[in-house]
């Protein structure tokens, strides 16, 4: 309080004349008939908040702006991202982060210089959403939120979601012309390793896996993972002609192509914006949770707390973290997705699903164009954590469009999860299933062929 009346005083004398005094600094409180009065006359409204939830002032604001009782009206209104009002708003709103001093300022020329059609305008979005987004409206809404989630929950408790079962799973293989196969990589096809590296779980073992899976002419094998296109390269660069997938689906490289041959489907550039205040975010949290570190990668940043001092308190501390970024960064469509030890904030537009959905089209384009010989009939996709449901759910799909005939997905580990088939052995169980399905190309391979049955395969990853 010292300091905001400190730098108002320094405005004041060298800016106040007689009959103008620019700054007027209330340090009391007033009645609710001069408040009002106020956000009548106002010209501008600045809410700068560092959290908060539904901020009331704003809509009260709009709601005196309509020029009812006063010639002016149409004010443009200045908010702070970390309120929950920025979230519903819809950008209509002029949004700031309020530790950038030079935005804020910008942010104030921008609303007193501001056109009356461009106020005009965006002064009727606001209306419309204090208008009709009433308490009654988030009430229903909840409870139909709520509703639908514990319905949801029930279901997934009540359903006994079978074992895998490799026998099965290998006379699929065995039937199928072209196969498919996603794989996540940290927690499934690897272990979580030191705090900056996942160290592969039996490296050679899971590398001779792939490679066994590539020595057939017709096997095509990505692996997808949230880690950068560079880490992967180095990970996996004993494993030829394999496609890579890197940042959950922003960074391609195409099966056979040269290591260093990437295409970026999302804009490296225009993620720098977001990631600025996303950062501020997780630094805010990473001075109050003891041996965390931030991650940060070419299109997503990582908070890292496994090596938390005190682990509940971080964990704690993740949560409010990620819910902090949901509601005050709808604008910049991202969203922080609580993972093991760590909170992953990523953009809406690129996932998994998205690249895997990307790859499939193709695959079919190949095949419409007379390039491939015939199209995938068999479909496994294996995953661990909650990134992971976004492929369950597209190959899930995929199954029930009739797109694939014979579709598997499969979580590792024991959770709720969409996956219709768990396997509890964790990664090793699954490169020794991964294993028996290679051995099946040799042992129904014709002899002097030197190869195995054709087989597509993709791997994703965390």
């Amino acid at each position: 309080m010292a300091t905001v009346s400190d730098i108002n005083t320094r405005i004041d004398s060298v800016h106040s004349t007689l009959a103008h005094q620019p700054l007027v600094f209330l340090k009391q409180d007033i009645s609710f008939s001069q408040y009002v009065a106020l956000l009548t006359v106002a010209d501008v409204m600045m809410i700068t908040s560092l959290r908060e939830g539904m901020n009331l002032t704003a809509h009260e604001f709009v709601l005196c702006q309509d020029g009812a009782s006063t010639e002016k009206k149409y004010g443009p209104l200045i908010l702070s991202e970390f309120t929950g009002s920025a979230s519903v708003f819809g950008g209509s709103e002029i949004s700031v982060n309020p530790w950038d001093y030079q935005k804020c300022a910008e942010a104030i020329k921008l609303a007193l210089e501001m056109s009356s059609e461009e106020k005009e305008r965006r002064y009727t979005k606001l209306s419309n959403v204090v208008h009709k987004q009433t308490g009654d409206y988030w009430f229903t809404r909840l409870s139909e939120s709520l509703g639908k989630a514990t319905k949801e929950q029930f279901s997934r408790d009540a359903m006994s979601i079978p074992r895998l079962s490799v026998t099965s799973l290998a006379q699929k293989y065995k039937d199928a012309e072209r196969r498919v196969f996603i794989l996540d990589y940290e927690g499934t096809l690897a272990t979580y390793g030191t705090d900056k590296d996942v160290v592969l779980t039996s490296p050679q073992r899971v590398l001779d896996t792939l490679n066994d899976l590539l020595s057939d002419k017709k096997n095509l094998v990505y692996v997808m993972s949230g880690r950068t296109p560079e880490e992967l390269q180095r990970l996996f660069r004993q494993v030829p002609n394999l496609g890579v997938i890197a940042e959950n689906g922003c960074f391609l490289r195409e099966w056979g192509a040269p290591d260093d041959e990437w295409t970026a489907f999302a804009d490296v550039e225009a993620c720098a914006a977001w990631k600025k205040d996303v950062k501020s975010i997780f630094q805010y949290y990473s001075e109050r949770v003891e041996g965390s570190w931030i991650e940060e990668r070419h299109c997503s940043l990582v908070f890292h707390y496994e090596k938390a001092v005190d682990p509940e308190a971080a964990r704690a501390q993740a949560g409010d973290c990620a819910n902090h970024i949901n509601d005050s960064c709808q604008s910049y469509r991202v969203q922080a997705i609580p993972t093991s030890k760590a909170v992953t904030v990523e953009s809406l537009d690129w996932s998994k699903g998205s690249a895997a959905t990307s790859i499939f089209e193709k695959l079919r384009e190949k095949n419409v164009e007379g390039k491939g010989r015939t199209p995938p009939d068999f479909l496994l996709v294996a995953g661990n954590d909650r990134e992971d449901e976004t492929i369950f759910q597209w190959a899930n799909n995929l199954s029930e469009q009739g797109k694939v005939a014979n579709v598997t997905t499969v979580s590792v580990g024991k959770r709720n999860t969409q996956a219709m088939t768990t396997l509890t052995q964790g990664t090793t169980g699954l490169i020794s299933a991964l294993q028996k399905l290679s051995n099946y190309s040799y042992e129904t391979a014709p002899e002097g062929s030197g190869g195995r049955r054709p087989s597509v395969l993709l791997t994703t990853g965390s």
